[in-house]
């Protein structure tokens, strides 16, 4: 975060990740980004999209029991899965809901995909990090449109990915950063500098038949990578990742791509590379590289799963992520033993090494609508391969619980612990900061914690309400807050996440986001 702003995550989750449950009936399914998070439609889409139904528990397509024809990812299974991450899907099958159902088909039959999130966020801090006592909310609009141009000009697996973000009803968010301080309690809500910003403007190039894809332009390492199992869109993504790797959060882009290769129905393996552009969220749209001091290069294999083509879903991302930065360009922190503001000392390049995954522990049986009821474990560790660098280990372990209500099938709760522990370079020099703002005193603890429950209310099959409490405890001082003289407190956070799908909103579109 901080004046490198970043805004909204989805990113890390998942470490060990055993007992998968064998599969049913194996079919391609979509692997070159996030999988596919819809329902078996009347008239299938290429096998490279979804797979066929798993007898155990996979849900119905639009029919007259099943209208929505909605499914989910094991990680939520909740309709209301949306965050402000891109999903570059192939477009789908039309939701046969919304204001204009009809229209969306065609629209969609043509081959465009119009969908994207809208939503509105707000925090109140009544006791946690160095300034208590205070509230921000940020909405946003992010509308995108897919290009199918097999359908649209006869171009067999080509594809056009666009999005753009709108923020409004901005309260304190440039106060944020001073008032928490630290990066554990203060990336909730980011400083939104800019009003609008291009998310994603890419091509994807799909050959045979989708086992092996291409996409570049301007994008998010976070589409392709480290898919967050949280409830919460704002808090599941690496402080390591963040500032260790110096990677900006959904909807900041940056130029970059990645390619996917299939291994098999559910594993594959991707690769990508993005451009490490300093401060990308107060330049708004640079389109220049100029200010490219670096890269960020990501390696990964992956297995991926859901209730259609498992009776017990799972998924795991193991890999390697390296900036190639160098010199004094990643400045948000400091490696010296002293005040940053007076001497701040760059991080030059290193890596990150990330293992993140979910598993079914339970599942009930099989409904009319959506996935069955389940309960779903995940975590994720990522750890700083080179020293020093701020953020040396993230880790975050919780519980998804979803459907267990009846008539809810969407409706889900979680609880989730995120561990962050600095390096001792950066632990000396926050506890010098403080020791020369405060005095003598208790040094700045090296490990963090932030203890949250969430949960998912699915209003409509396109409107979700996410309440959030958090508790922190030994949160860290990372942003110095000019002119607050005192220690980051223990204490508490709690607020909502409201957002609507708007293609499952307008009738266009299935995607939740």
């Amino acid at each position: 975060m901080g004046w490198n702003v970043r805004i909204i995550a989805a990113s890390a989750i998942v470490a060990a990740v055993t007992g998968r449950a064998a599969a049913a009936a194996p079919a391609a399914i979509d692997l070159s980004s996030q999988p596919a998070q819809v329902g078996l439609p009347s008239n299938p889409p290429p096998a490279d999209q979804v797979s066929p139904a798993s007898p155990q528990g996979a849900t119905r397509g639009p029919n007259a029991t099943n209208p929505e024809g909605l499914s989910a990812r094991p990680g939520n299974n909740a309709v209301g899965d949306q965050t402000f991450r891109q999903t570059p899907l192939p477009p789908s099958t039309p939701p046969r809901i919304g204001l204009f159902p009809e229209t969306g088909a065609d629209i969609l039959a043509l081959g465009i995909d119009i969908h994207g999130i809208g939503f509105d966020h707000f925090i109140a801090d009544p006791s946690a990090g160095v300034q208590p006592g205070n509230t921000s909310n940020l909405a946003a609009i992010r509308p995108a449109i897919d290009f199918d141009l097999e359908k649209l000009i006869g171009v067999p697996g080509g594809f056009i990915h666009t999005g753009f973000t709108f923020f409004g009803a901005r309260s304190d968010l440039p106060q944020v950063i001073s008032q928490t301080g630290g990066f554990l309690v203060g990336f909730q809500t980011t400083p939104v500098v800019q009003t609008n910003i291009v998310s994603i403007l890419t091509y994807e190039q799909k050959f045979f038949n989708g086992i092996f894809s291409i996409e570049a332009g301007r994008t998010n390492a976070y589409n392709y990578f480290l898919i967050s199992n949280s409830l919460d869109p704002f808090t599941s993504f690496s402080s390591t990742f963040e500032i260790d790797g110096d990677f900006p959060t959904p909807p900041y882009s940056n130029w970059g791509g990645r390619t996917t290769l299939k291994l098999s129905p559910t594993w594959y393996v991707q690769a990508g590379a993005f451009e490490d552009y300093y401060h990308v969220a107060i330049n708004s749209n640079p389109f220049g590289t100029t200010r490219a001091y670096g890269a960020q290069v990501l390696g990964e294999i992956a297995e991926r799963s859901d209730f259609r083509n498992a009776a017990y879903p799972s998924n795991v991302e193991f890999g390697v992520e390296w900036n190639t930065r160098e010199g004094r360009y990643n400045l948000k922190g400091t490696g010296a033993p002293d005040l940053p503001i007076l001497d701040p000392t760059g991080y030059g390049g290193g890596g990150v090494l990330f293992l993140q995954g979910l598993q079914t522990l339970w599942r009930g049986p099989a409904r009319e609508i959506g996935p069955p009821a389940n309960i779903a474990l995940y975590g994720s560790v990522d750890v700083a391969l080179d020293a020093p660098q701020p953020i040396s280990l993230d880790s975050i372990a919780g519980v998804n619980a979803t459907g267990l209500i009846p008539g809810r099938p969407f409706d889900a709760i979680g609880v989730q612990m995120h561990y962050q522990r600095l390096s001792q370079p950066e632990v000396a020099a926050e506890s010098f900061r403080q020791l020369l703002l405060n005095g003598p005193g208790l040094r700045q603890r090296a490990s963090g914690y932030a203890y949250e429950v969430v949960g998912n209310l699915q209003i409509t099959p396109s409107i979700a309400f996410r309440p959030t409490v958090q508790y922190f405890t030994h949160p860290d001082n990372y942003y110095p807050a000019f002119g607050i003289n005192q220690r980051p407190h223990d204490g508490w956070e709690a607020g909502f996440f409201a957002v609507i799908s708007l293609g499952r909103f307008l009738g266009t579109s299935v995607k939740p986001n």
